[in-house]
Order: C-alpha cells, then sequence, then structure tokens
C-alpha cells in the first residue's frame, strides 16, 4: 500500500509530505484548493504525462516521490527482478519522478534510473486510479473481459495456456507465409545462390589469408632492408667477427667469473647470465630462420598481388574480410538448402498450424465456457452491491460475444449492458449511465471484485460526484466496506462519505507574500468535526451543523 507521498515545487505545492494508512483516506477541502494536485502528482509516479504547467517555481526542479509497503508480493518481485530493481529482503519500493526547468524527466525507482515504460508496468501492481473524466476508459476496450477473468482464479493459468499456444501458432504462421511468398522467387534465388557459391568457391579461401598475402607482400617489398637489419642485428647479437658480440661478450663475463665461483656473489650471477646467453642463442636462431624465409621466388610478388586483386573483387560483394567471405558462404549454403527444401518445410508447417490452431479453438473455446459462467456469478454479485448502493431496480447484463478476429486473450469481447429504470432496455453502460450511475457501478465492481483484486491501493478523485441522498449514504457504506480489503485514497466534497475516514486530511489554499499555496492538514478531533459542518453547510457553520457532522461520525464509526 502507499505509506507516503513527498510532493516539492509541483503547482501550487512548495513543498509537502504526506503519510497515508490502511482503511478510507479522505482528502477535502474547497473547490480549486489543490485535491486534484495530488491525484496528479499520483500519477506521475505511475507513469503519467508531464503538463507545462506543473512546476511552481519554472527555474528549479520539481520532484514526486512514493514511498509503497509491498512484504512479500511475489508478482511485483518478479517484475523488479526483471527489471534489475530487486533489493533482497528490501519490503519498501520508492518511486520518483524528477522534473527539470526544460521539461525532461526522470524516473527512479530504489534511487535507480527507470524508463516510464518501466513505471507503467509497475503501476497496476500498486495503485488503480480513477479520475474524473476518465471513466468511460475503465469501461471500454478489453476491460471487462479483464473483470471476468479477475473473477475468476481458474481463467488466469487457462488464459495464459491460450497465450502461449497464439503466440506459437502467430509464429509458425509467418514463416508459412514467408515460404509461400517467397515461392515465386524461389527459381531466380537459387540461380543467384549458386552462381555466388560457385564464385566463392572457386577462389579456394582461407582463414586468415588476405592477413597473410598482406604481410608477405610488405616483406618482399622491403626485403632488402630487412635482410640487411636481420644480418646486422645478428652480428650484434651472435656472429661478429671482432669477437664483441652480446654472446662473446657474455661468454667472457662467465669465464672471468668462473675463477671467483667460490663467492657467494659471484657464484650467484653466473645461472642468469648463462640463461642470457640461452636467450640470445634463441633469438639468433630466430633472426636467422626468419633472414632464410627473406629469399623468395621470382614472380612472388606478382602472384600475390593477383590473389589479393581477387580478394578484393569478393570483399566487395561479400564483406570486409576473408573471414565474412567465408561466412556468407555458410550462410549460403544453408538458404539454398531451406529453398530446396521449402515445399517439405511448407507441408511440415501446414501440420503444425493444423496442429496448433486445433490447440488453440480447443482452449479458446474452454475459456469461453468459463467466461460465461463466470460472467453469470459476478453479473449477479454485481446487481446486490448495486442494490446495495440504492439502485434497486437497475438491470445489468455481461455480454459475452465473439470477436470478429481471435487474439491472445480467445475469441470473446465482453461489455457490460445497463437500464437504470423498469422498462428500458438494456444498452452498453458506457453510453447509457450518468455520471452518478456510472460511479456506482465502478463502486460496485470494485466491491464484488474486492476479493480477488490484487491491487493494494485504490484512489478515487470525487468518484461521488453526480451522487446524492440516500444514494450517497450507502456509496459511503460501500467504500467503508471496500477499505476493509484494500487501502482507499478518495478526493469527496461529501460529508457522508468523509465522515467514515480512518486518516482525514483538509486541502487548503493559502496566500504567502503574495503567492497561492496549497497547504495540508491532517484533521483529528473537533477540527474534523468542523470540517464535516464545513462540508455540510458551508461557511455558515452553526451549533446544528456541528451536531449533525459529530452524529455523522459516531454513526460511521458504529
Amino acid at each position: 500500500m502507499l505509506i507516503e507521498l513527498f510532493i516539492k515545487n509541483f503547482v501550487l505545492i512548495d513543498e509537502l509530505r504526506l503519510e497515508f494508512q490502511e482503511g478510507l483516506n479522505v482528502l477535502s477541502g474547497e473547490t480549486g484548493a489543490g485535491k486534484s494536485i495530488l491525484i496528479d502528482a499520483l500519477g506521475l509516479v505511475t507513469g503519467g504525462r508531464i503538463q507545462d504547467d506543473y512546476l511552481r517555481d519554472s527555474s528549479q526542479k520539481a520532484l514526486v516521490e512514493a514511498v509503497f509497503d509491498v512484504p512479500q508480493r511475489e508478482d511485483i518481485r518478479q517484475l523488479l527482478i526483471e527489471e534489475g530493481l530487486y533489493e533482497a529482503g528490501e519490503d519498501n519500493l520508492i518511486i520518483s519522478r524528477e522534473i527539470a526547468p526544460n521539461g525532461r524527466s526522470t524516473a527512479r525507482v530504489n534511487g535507480r534510473n527507470v524508463t516510464i515504460n518501466t513505471l507503467k508496468q509497475l503501476a497496476p501492481y500498486l495503485v488503480d486510479l480513477h479520475v474524473q473524466g476518465e471513466q468511460h476508459h475503465f469501461l471500454q476496450g478489453d476491460a471487462h473481459l479483464e473483470m471476468i477473468d479477475a473473477f475468476n482464479s481458474e481463467i488466469l493459468p487457462l488464459r495464459t495456456q491460450l497465450e502461449q499456444e497464439y503466440q506459437e501458432l502467430q509464429k509458425l504462421t509467418r514463416e508459412l507465409d514467408t515460404l509461400r511468398a517467397n515461392e515465386q522467387n524461389k527459381l531466380q534465388r537459387l540461380d543467384f545462390l549458386d552462381f555466388q557459391i560457385r564464385e566463392i568457391e572457386q577462389a579456394q579461401l582461407r582463414p586468415g589469408e588476405d592477413q597473410e598475402l598482406t604481410v608477405t607482400r610488405q616483406r618482399i617489398r622491403n626485403a632488402h632492408r630487412l635482410n640487411e637489419t636481420s644480418q646486422r642485428v645478428l652480428g650484434y647479437l651472435y656472429r661478429s667477427e671482432e669477437g664483441n658480440s652480446a654472446y662473446d661478450l657474455l661468454s667472457a663475463a662467465i669465464d672471468a667469473m668462473h675463477s671467483l665461483k667460490e663467492d657467494e656473489f659471484f657464484a650467484s650471477l653466473t645461472e642468469p647470465l648463462q640463461d642470457m646467453l640461452v636467450t640470445i642463442q634463441d633469438m639468433a636462431a630466430s633472426i636467422a630462420s626468419f633472414q632464410d624465409q627473406l629469399d623468395f621466388e621470382p614472380g612472388l610478388l606478382e602472384d600475390i598481388e593477383q590473389r589479393l586483386y581477387t580478394i578484393e573483387k569478393l570483399k566487395s560483394k561479400y564483406g570486409s574480410s576473408v573471414d565474412d567471405i567465408l561466412l556468407y558462404l555458410q550462410q549460403a549454403y544453408e538458404e539454398k538448402d531451406q529453398l530446396e527444401f521449402s515445399s517439405e518445410r511448407q507441408q511440415v508447417l501446414v501440420q503444425e498450424c493444423s496442429k496448433w490452431q486445433e490447440r488453440y479453438q480447443e482452449t479458446a473455446a474452454h475459456l469461453s465456457k468459463l467466461r460465461r459462467q463466470t460472467a453469470e456469478v459476478l453479473e449477479k454479485q454485481i446487481l446486490a452491491e448495486l442494490s446495495q448502493l440504492n439502485m434497486p431496480h437497475i438491470r445489468l447484463s455481461i455480454q459475452i460475444e465473439k470477436r470478429s478476429t481471435p487474439g491472445p486473450q480467445g475469441m470473446d469481447r465482453a461489455e457490460i449492458w445497463f437500464s437504470a429504470n423498469p422498462g428500458e432496455e438494456l444498452r452498453p453502460l458506457a453510453r447509457t449511465a450518468s455520471g452518478g450511475e456510472l460511479s456506482r457501478v465502478i463502486l460496485a465492481i470494485k466491491t464484488a471484485l474486492a476479493d480477488t483484486y490484487q491491487v493494494p491501493t485504490l484512489i478515487f478523485d470525487e468518484i461521488d460526484v453526480g451522487v446524492g441522498g440516500t444514494s450517497l449514504t450507502a456509496m459511503a457504506r460501500k467504500l467503508n466496506q471496500l477499505s476493509d480489503s484494500h487501502q482507499v485514497i478518495l478526493v469527496t466534497h461529501a460529508p457522508q462519505v468523509a465522515a467514515y475516514a480512518n486518516i482525514h486530511y483538509l486541502i487548503q489554499k493559502e496566500v504567502s507574500e503574495g503567492q497561492t499555496l496549497t497547504r495540508v492538514r491532517l484533521l483529528r478531533g473537533e477540527e474534523r468535526v468542523t470540517e464535516l459542518a464545513r462540508m455540510l453547510s458551508g461557511e455558515s457553520i452553526t451549533d446544528i451543523t456541528l451536531q449533525h457532522a459529530r452524529e455523522m461520525i459516531a454513526n460511521a464509526a458504529n
């Protein structure tokens, strides 16, 4: 759940830290005081877009940081491991979003930079955010199908199996389509591959041959200098006619020390000097061998130039080195084999596609049956919840129809149809329900799914707008009931709802040194009574409204 929210330099907030608890957390205040600013801030840490007016002081950075308590959440732990963000033994998850004056933002999870996409991936595991004006989005697209699937624990493993079967079928189908598309160009491509293979094979290339030939060519061109230098170095080291080569001088030094071998110091020098003699002999032998190799056959340079010319022509077509050309040759062999056996492969793929299509259809049919059974149970439970929300005459139907195109979620599409009044036909919920009706339907669905809904924190921005009278009282009780199983954070203008708060914050706007700021205060005792009285009657707070507020809090507590 969300345990702390820190906001700095954000819209009307200079700096603010809020602590939340289990149960129902209420944010109230006058219209325009800045309650929705807190919702916007939470939207940022869940991957929301940045608006141009988010920075209070355009010369300073803005920061929003949220701390979540996620003990023993295996699903979140697995996602963090995949993203390289897991901290062993750490139950708190700290998500921050920083906005620079130039408009760029930085996202961090537990202090490590992440992409906005990572925040969006984490969000569904942490919070369910419902903002005014975006309720219809919740009730469109695949949202209805997700509700059904979430309600029945048997569906998820079956859907996972279906997605795997769908992906395998798509992969095989793509390969088959590619082979069929290439069939027309098959003979032309085979002829071209044969030509390329012959051209490379005729060259009889060896790995690294171009590098060897380049070195040999350079040595032939520099043979005279290399021979002279080799002879001179050999003389310095080993073959000096004057007897002053390094070998001769070291031998003389060893002979001079031989008469003093009983002295410990000179005795210790003898072995290293003898090792030097052996090293010089080896080096001299290597130089002599290198010198012998400088005796090149006449015409060898012309042969090398011609060979390198041939290799360069092949490089211009097939790669930047002999090794690349040989790799291309291997790939050409493989492609030729694939083309020659493409007809056989197509037959195999047709059989494989048919097999996986049959598996997919069987699993999808099983899933559809399970969804229809689940939808009937969920439908009754939502209606029961709506009855408790003062909508006893409502009719609601979860209709499951066949999709025009099968997909990874199966062959089903679901839509909630709705009728608020007796005698009215059922119509799609998103196009029929009023704002207040839609709010109550959403709340009923959330309550019906409470036992299976894994998101720990539900955030509602004025879900009670458009609801009044006994319906509002029923909604308040339902929100309180929902807060038994989930942390609920709620922006509200309704005193009936605020009366049930476990934590109640008052959002106020004040002017300081010519600047408007949003301030937040935790309400306790009589302060909370006064705020409910204000919500009941506005600024004209009387003893009667105060008494009414106390009664509301007492009734909610009972």
